[in-house]
């Protein structure tokens, strides 16, 4: 009985210790307030930035572009600038536009025939310098930045773009032929919307000094666009390699060598007028002199120089020279 008893008063006391599954709201409070050094934290590594690139060639076009392209600005402000390629690296389109300033200069452009917007940035202060000398004054930039983007900056924008893109289209020749073509101007950063937020953008950085002036030019060119080229881009001297076509080549050399081939030797020219010619009557005979030489030629290319004679029984010419070309 006293065992039964024992078994009741564990199984009904209501003060009995019970174990906990739940921590309290204090606890929880506290765990937000100081989480652990050690917790795990969420990376967004489709985000982070890239800063090598894989395309060689584009690398060496943006070097080659920049003398070019500040020929070309100087002409269009008519006096003397700096231009230096500062580097090329690669971000995704959302961290590429999230850095631009606010408000922006920036050209929406398409790299024709390749499919696809692009980007040109100019910096505020560097785009406000440049539109101070182009109206003749020393290339002091204003103290506005809204300046920027008002009418007479948004178009001297445009006529900058055609300097710039010139400079890089003479540049990109050298792996495959392009025209830019200008889309639209933006001042609104925001409004830029990739089509994947996450497309690696190559970002081609170009730093310009006019004056007491100095800034940076951005090309933001979506990677997708090069799909078309990336091989030319990726090899070296900006062609794909040659692979080389080893069984053919015997069997094209031994073709060759047993190739029928029609030679001819001229023995004798004379020189008469049309008159002669037309009076010419069976049995007449037209006077040459012996050659002392004579040209082997395969149609009319000049093969060896010979001497007519005998061999045999048959007539022969043996070879004495090659024939110079």
């Amino acid at each position: 009985m006293a065992a039964s008893g024992d078994r009741n008063v564990a199984a009904g006391a209501p003060n009995a210790p019970r174990e906990r599954s739940t921590i309290s709201e204090e606890e929880v409070s506290a765990l937000l307030e100081n989480p652990l050094p050690d917790a795990a934290r969420p990376v967004d590594f489709a985000a982070r930035r890239i800063s090598r690139t894989s395309l060689p060639v584009l690398e060496a076009i943006c070097r080659d572009c920049v003398e070019p392209t500040r020929t070309a600005l100087a002409a269009l402000l008519n006096r003397s600038l700096e231009a230096s390629f500062t580097g090329l690296g690669r971000q995704s389109a959302a961290d590429a536009l999230a850095e631009l300033p606010m408000p922006a200069s920036v050209a929406v452009i398409r790299l024709k025939p390749l499919a696809g917007d692009a980007w040109v940035v100019v910096d505020p202060p560097l785009l406000l310098a440049m539109v101070d000398a182009f109206f003749g004054g020393s290339g002091r930039p204003s103290a506005d930045p809204q300046a920027a983007v008002g009418p007479a900056a948004q178009r001297f924008l445009a006529l900058a773009m055609g300097a710039l893109g010139t400079g890089f289209a003479t540049a990109f020749a050298q792996a495959a032929p392009i025209e830019i073509e200008t889309v639209r101007l933006e001042t609104n950063a925001r409004s830029l919307r990739p089509a994947d937020a996450h497309e690696p953008v190559l970002v081609a950085r170009f730093g310009v000094e006019i004056g007491t002036a100095s800034g940076e030019v951005r090309w933001l060119l979506p990677e997708a666009v090069f799909t078309p080229i990336r091989e030319a881009l990726a090899a070296d001297g900006g062609k794909p390699a040659t692979r080389p076509q080893a069984p053919w080549a015997p069997l094209l050399g031994a073709a060759l060598q047993a190739a029928d081939l029609e030679a001819r030797a001229v023995l004798g020219e004379a020189q008469i007028s049309i008159g002669a010619l037309v009076r010419l009557a069976p049995g007449d005979v037209i006077p040459i002199d012996p050659p002392q030489h004579v040209v082997l030629l395969a149609g009319e290319v000049p093969l060896y120089r010979g001497r007519f004679g005998s061999s045999n029984g048959h007539n022969a010419l043996k070879i004495l020279s090659r024939e110079p070309e």
